[in-house]
């Protein structure tokens, strides 16, 4: 598609806005691989109109993710700014505030996994991002706070496994996950740093075997 001043018709822009919310849905429910032509029937649209607007996957994620990938990058900036006098404030106010978007549009992580080669917008946001984790984690090391022997690539699991306990207990204890964030920021604290109390109550044992029960059911279902 090449650039073009004018305006889009208002049939054509509301067309365009029908198929990026029916986007944003899709992939909040069901990942950023979910099958695009669902999406243009949710749009009220046909097959035709949403490869018009959007003849890539790539480019319908660059209309529904830049935002929230912008978003992202906003707050690793704010984190960096905090962390030049707090680095540990820094470095525990990002995991915190990514483990909230998680929860709220549950896609943090899978915005920084997916392979955006073929969307270089989404791809130099989130080169942005990464470094600027990076420099979030280096400013703890170098100031004591983050122990010395952590690595890097511990943050992404770390992300990764905040990821997962929201998918597992979200509908049972929507909340629970903040308590999860405390106890694992607690394993990157350098000996020495003062530890804060844990937020939330712990899980209850019934909480924990229906959100179990429903981890299980949809592969029941499919066998």
């Amino acid at each position: 598609m090449t650039d073009d001043p004018r305006p889009l018709r208002r049939d054509v822009a509301r067309n365009r806005q029908s198929l990026v919310d029916a986007a944003r849905s899709a992939f909040t429910d069901h990942g950023l691989q979910a099958p695009l032509e669902p999406i243009a029937v949710a749009a009220g649209l046909g097959n035709a109109t949403l490869y018009r607007h959007f003849p890539t996957r790539a480019s319908l994620w660059e209309a529904v993710l830049t935002e929230p990938m912008q978003e992202v990058l906003d707050l690793v900036e704010r984190c960096l700014e905090l962390s030049a006098t707090d680095p540990w404030a820094g470095f525990a106010t990002f995991v915190r505030e990514t483990a909230s978007i998680e929860a709220r549009r549950t896609g943090f992580s899978e915005l920084m996994t997916t392979d955006y080669r073929e969307a270089p917008g989404l791809l130099a946001l989130r080169v942005a991002v990464q470094d600027g984790i990076d420099g979030l984690f280096a400013a703890g090391q170098a100031a004591g706070v983050v122990r010395s022997d952590a690595a890097l690539a511990d943050v992404a699991v770390l992300q990764l496994s905040i990821a997962e306990t929201i998918r597992t207990f979200g509908r049972v204890a929507p909340t629970a996950y903040g308590r999860w964030v405390d106890l694992v920021l607690d394993g990157f604290r350098a000996p020495g740093v003062p530890r804060t109390p844990l937020s939330g109550p712990p899980l209850r044992g019934d909480q924990v075997r229906r959100a179990m029960a429903e981890r299980h059911r949809p592969s029941r279902q499919k066998a």
